[in-house]
């Protein structure tokens, strides 16, 4: 993709996320008809597991090729999932694996690379009976251009059923990589966060309980849409490795800012940690 058209990209979903979308699929429809050279995905059972039936979604990738995350970045589309056509489904739970950060000259995205598994826990409106679990899925896969891709998925799950060996362990390798709750020990606790500076200048300082390479630590911001919260970077000025720095792109008002409860998701190499806070 042109960096003129990466502009225009993200402009657009900037301004409105449903021109976004009509951009998106008008601009490539030539080259959606090889998305599937670029990704694969599928819907496998797994086995029951503390009392829920579990499932995943696969998405394999071509080399060099990344899809995105829940909170795309600064440019993207986040997955759409559309169960409605499913047979005795109550409800899904999706998992999501710790994701990384990719930069170019476009901005910043948030997603995966090679292959993603999410982890899905389905209950059955009667447990007695099978789950005909239907998904159209619409998703972006990207690396010099960006494809839309359309898939339509299904997979039978019945009570006592289980996957084969290797679908049981694909699954467990990527139900591990889901950031653990606060207080488990995987990483330490945020304990503070405060917003610094205003307007342009601003930026959202966490504080953790701990010291982490600031090299290797990334920080996932979600609870305000208004605004992009960037890379961290240690505190300048200190030699302390629990506080980090994010620039926020889009905020026009501190105040509305402060008080507002927001998701972050800490990640420092395999490990990552969720953890909601209020901001001071």
């Amino acid at each position: 993709m042109t960096l003129l058209l990466q502009i225009m990209r993200t402009k657009l979903l900037m301004l409105n996320p449903v021109a976004f979308v009509v951009f998106f699929m008008l601009g490539y429809v030539s080259a959606a008809a090889a998305a599937l050279d670029h990704s694969a995905a599928r819907l496998f059972q797994a086995r029951p597991q503390h009392g829920a039936w579990t499932a995943g979604l696969e998405i394999k990738l071509a080399e060099g090729w990344k899809t995105y995350w829940r909170l795309p970045g600064d440019s993207g589309v986040p997955p759409q999932f559309d169960w409605s056509r499913s047979t005795n489904l109550a409800a899904v739970t999706i998992g999501w694996p710790a994701p990384r950060r990719f930069t170019d000259a476009a901005g910043e995205t948030i997603g995966y690379h090679d292959k993603i598994v999410l982890p899905l826990r389905v209950d059955p409106a009667d447990p007695q009976k099978p789950i005909g679990l239907t998904l159209s899925l619409f998703y972006a896969v990207c690396k010099d251009i960006c494809i839309p891709v359309q898939e339509e998925l299904a997979v039978e799950i019945h009570p006592h059923g289980r996957g084969s060996a290797a679908d049981q362990a694909l699954l467990a390798d990527f139900a591990s990589r889901i950031p653990a709750s606060s207080g488990t020990g995987s990483l330490p606790r945020i304990h503070a966060l405060r917003v610094i500076g205003s307007g342009a200048g601003s930026v959202l300082e966490v504080s953790v309980e701990g010291k982490l390479p600031p090299e290797s630590i990334d920080i996932f911001v979600e609870g305000y849409p208004k605004a992009y919260f960037r890379k961290p970077s240690a505190a300048e000025g200190t030699n302390d490795a629990s506080r980090f720095r994010l620039k926020i792109d889009g905020l026009t008002d501190v105040a509305e800012l402060r008080g507002r409860e927001l998701t972050l998701t800490l990640t420092s190499g395999a490990r990552s940690l969720v953890q909601t806070m209020i901001v001071e």
